[in-house]
């Protein structure tokens, strides 16, 4: 792993200047194959799922491990939408003059070398791999062996794609079930700049505790949707509705939804029939129970700390603005937070206020994802505040670093 990390660190010290031109290039190649090669891609897919069934792994795992063609469709898409982005490498701002007449400018540029860790989502691969090369990175790619054949075939289908144009070092991906790599590589700090992790508690808390160089975490997504006094309750059903059963194994759906109490009587029936007829498992307080006629169970305290990744939504009765705040400062996870208002000043309020990577105003917590916030993809949504904070794309994969232009000029 140490010899392996070396040479995508040799590979990524020509990606700093690699013109756009090639870039092109190998995503138009990335596409073409990528396109040829959706069967074959399936069907390594659908052998991962098979296992994964047989392994009795969640729904929510499951969910995250198949790729339709729909998906391996916007898979696709993702990647052109990466090259149509405008180049972030090399680029200047914050340019001036400073009165002794040096020209000062702070100018983009790549970290260097990128560890991913992740599990079930093979996507992953495609995504990182694209961003990577967009932003002139080198990467190493370490999935999980829930995904093996469908990574493997994955990474194939990179190197086919950039080795006529770059060091095919540039991308590597591992052999998903080499359980040894990720804590041999997480020793190689001299030539891996930052490590990312994407998967559960274990994963994020292992990779925290061993590795030698910077962590980007992608942790849990216990998202809140609070619905004020002030709500539309349409609008709000509607809300609740998509952020938690359009897809409910994702980082981005909802967990907890929080309802004011002055609105409870009408509200709780609605949503009780709508997410009934959804199939989903509601775990309620008594305010909530006392206002319907159906059998929820009873939340307790440890529904508020769960990510459930199911079909399933515990909600809470709050009497005030504050409380829903207080709520979601003790049991957030920094990922997404959303607040329904017709009241303009409390939703600025719940801005100013709400610690979380996205903050939602009458709108679902599911569009907090790269690709449907303009980044064509996303490397993680980081929960961490260094180096970034949310969807990281292209520009958030770079640095700045300072660039002085003189004429002779020295400091007294």
């Amino acid at each position: 792993m140490k010899e392996l990390a070396k040479r995508c660190k040799e590979a990524s010290k020509t990606l700093m200047s690699l013109d756009l031109e090639t870039k092109n290039k190998i995503f138009d190649e990335l596409v073409l194959n990528l396109k040829s090669k959706k069967h074959d891609i399936i069907n390594a897919n659908q052998l991962d799922v098979f296992k994964a069934e047989q392994s009795n792994l969640s729904n929510a795992m499951v969910d995250r491990l198949r790729l339709t063609r729909e998906r391996i469709d916007q898979m696709i898409n993702g990647v052109i939408e990466i090259k149509n982005q405008k180049e972030v490498v090399g680029s200047f701002f914050d340019e001036f003059v400073n009165p002794n007449g040096l020209s000062i400018k702070r100018q983009r540029v790549p970290i260097g070398v990128i560890l991913m860790i992740f599990e079930s989502r093979p996507n992953v691969v495609i995504d990182c791999a694209a961003l990577a090369l967009k932003s002139s990175n080198g990467i190493i790619l370490k999935g999980g062996k829930e995904a093996k054949e469908t990574n493997e075939i994955l990474g194939k289908i990179i190197t086919e794609s950039i080795n006529k144009y770059i060091p095919e070092d540039s991308v590597i991906t591992l052999a998903s079930d080499d359980r040894n790599a990720v804590s041999d590589l997480l020793e190689c700090n001299e030539s891996i700049d930052v490590v990312v992790p994407r998967g559960g508690h274990g994963l994020i808390e292992y990779v925290y505790d061993h590795a030698k160089m910077p962590v980007i975490a992608h942790y849990k997504g216990l998202c809140h949707m609070y619905i004020d006094k002030y709500a539309d309750i349409e609008k709000g059903l509607k809300l609740v509705e998509n952020a938690k059963t359009q897809r409910t194994g994702v980082c981005n759906a909802i967990e907890t939804l929080l309802v004011h109490s002055e609105i409870m009587e009408d509200f709780a029936p609605k949503l009780s029939n709508l997410l009934t007829e959804k199939g989903t498992e509601l775990r309620v307080d008594k305010e909530y129970l006392d206002k319907v006629d159906f059998k929820h169970q009873i939340a307790t305290s440890k529904d508020w700390e769960t990510e459930y990744l199911e079909n399933i939504l515990s909600v809470k009765t709050v009497h005030s603005f504050d409380e829903a705040i207080d709520h979601i400062s003790k049991y957030g996870s920094h990922h997404s937070e959303c607040i329904v208002s017709e009241d303009k000043e409390r939703c600025q309020n719940f801005i100013n206020r709400v610690d979380a990577s996205c903050v939602m105003v009458n709108a679902s917590t599911r569009f907090n994802d790269g690709g449907q916030l303009g980044l064509g993809a996303e490397l993680g949504i980081s929960t961490s505040k260094l180096h970034a904070y949310g969807p990281m794309g292209v520009e958030q994969m770079t640095t700045s670093r300072f660039v002085v232009m003189g004429e002779g000029q020295i400091r007294g």
